[in-house]
């Protein structure tokens, strides 16, 4: 289990908001498994912000993909 501060849930939504209801899921899935690799167990703001945008931009590429 990954324990986030107020801010950092708050970073969180702010990424998840430019994204569609249906890929939320895989965006907070992808989130949880990026700070669990780091391993640390207690995380940045920074960090947070950081696997945030690498989680949203691996979701956009993939639906950039499928609509080519």
């Amino acid at each position: 289990m990954i324990g986030l501060t107020d801010t950092q849930l708050k970073i969180v939504m702010d990424v998840a908001r430019f994204l569609p209801v249906e890929k939320r899921d895989t965006f907070l899935q992808r989130i949880a498994a990026m700070l669990a690799l780091r391993g640390r167990g207690r995380f940045t703001d920074t960090d947070v912000a950081d696997v945030a945008q690498l989680a949203l931009a691996g979701l956009v590429q993939q639906g950039a993909d499928t609509a080519a």
